[in-house]
C-alpha cells in the first residue's frame, strides 16, 4: 500500500499516516485511533493493512493511528487541549490542533463512500457494530455485509465522525471491540476483527445471523464496594430480567431487563455512580 504522512502541526509532531490501495470499486476508509488509548482497535487495523492485496476491488484507505498525540500519551483525549477528537467533527481549518486534525480527517472521510470507524470498549465488552440503522435502511443493509452478529442502535452523538458522516448521506458504522487499560491489547479479538474486515473487502458472504438491538443503557452502582461479575454471563451475554450477573459487597446484582449484556465491569472496587454494566434490548 502507498504510504503518506499528513502533518497538522510539525512543532508538536502532530501527524497521522495514511495507507492507500487504489481500486475501481467504492472508496472505503477504515480508521482507528481517534481515541489514543484504544489499542486493540489500532492493532486490528494494523493487521488488516498487512493483508490488503491488489485483488481487492475497493479503493481502500487505512488510517491506523488517527490521533498520534493522544496515542503517544495513551490517552483518550488530546494532550494539547483536552478535546475528545471524536466529539468535534467536522473540525475547524483554523482552530485548535485537535480541531485542525478533525478537519483534515473529515475531508478524507467526505471523499469516501464507506467509513468504518474502529474503537475499543471495556475490558469485558463484547465486539459489536454501532450503527444508526433504525432510521436509515441503507445503513442496516450495509451492516449485513460485516460478519459480526450484534448490531446496537446508535443515538447519533453529535460531533462523532460516524454520526456526522451519516448526516451527510454517507455509509458509516463503528465497530467496537474489547481492549483494556494502559494500551492493553486483546490479540485474539484484534485478529478476528481484522479478518472480518478483510472478508468484507474480499466480498465474502457473512456466516453470522444478525441480532439488531436497541440503544444501550448504562447501569450504575448505587454504592461503593467490591464487584465480581458472574463468569457465565461473560461467556453468554444474552440475559433475562432478574438474572444474577454479579455481586456487589456479596449482594446479588440482577439484570434490570431482558437483553444483551454489552459490557460488564471487571472484578474490582467500584464507586457510587460507576458503570456496572451496559445492556441493550431486542426491539419489540
Amino acid at each position: 500500500m502507498m504510504e503518506e504522512r499528513v502533518f497538522i502541526d510539525e512543532m508538536y509532531h502532530n501527524y497521522f499516516q495514511i495507507f492507500r490501495k487504489t481500486g475501481n470499486g467504492p472508496k472505503v476508509l477504515i480508521i482507528s485511533g481517534l481515541h489514543g488509548d484504544e489499542h486493540t482497535s489500532i492493532y486490528a487495523n494494523m493487521l488488516l493493512k498487512e493483508h490488503i492485496d491488489e485483488n481487492i476491488e475497493y479503493d481502500v484507505t487505512i488510517i491506523p493511528i488517527a490521533n498520534m498525540g493522544a496515542f503517544l500519551y495513551r490517552s483518550r483525549t488530546s494532550p494539547y487541549g483536552g478535546e475528545d477528537l471524536n466529539r468535534i467533527f467536522p473540525g475547524k481549518k483554523n482552530g485548535s490542533i485537535c480541531e485542525r486534525l478533525a478537519d483534515k480527517i473529515f475531508s478524507i472521510a467526505t471523499d469516501s463512500n464507506i467509513i468504518i470507524d474502529l474503537h475499543s470498549c471495556g475490558f469485558l465488552c463484547h465486539p459489536y457494530i454501532l450503527a444508526m440503522y433504525r432510521h436509515h435502511d441503507y445503513i442496516e443493509e450495509f451492516t449485513e455485509k460485516i460478519d459480526l452478529p450484534y448490531v446496537i442502535e446508535s443515538r447519533g452523538t453529535g460531533g462523532q465522525l460516524m454520526s456526522e458522516m451519516v448526516k451527510r448521506g454517507k455509509t458509516s458504522i463503528i465497530i467496537e471491540m474489547p481492549s483494556g487499560f494502559g494500551g492493553y491489547i486483546q490479540k485474539n479479538v484484534a485478529e478476528n476483527i481484522s479478518q472480518v474486515l478483510l472478508n468484507f473487502l474480499e466480498n465474502r458472504r457473512p456466516e453470522n445471523k444478525k441480532l439488531y438491538l436497541s440503544q444501550m443503557e448504562k447501569i450504575r452502582s448505587e454504592e461503593f464496594g467490591i464487584f465480581f461479575p458472574e463468569n457465565k454471563v461473560i461467556r453468554n451475554r444474552l440475559v433475562k430480567k432478574d438474572q444474577k450477573i454479579g455481586t456487589l459487597n456479596n449482594n446479588p446484582i440482577k439484570s434490570k431487563k431482558d437483553g444483551f449484556l454489552i459490557s460488564i465491569h471487571f472484578p474490582s472496587y467500584v464507586f457510587r455512580g460507576e458503570i456496572l454494566y451496559e445492556i441493550a434490548q431486542v426491539p419489540s
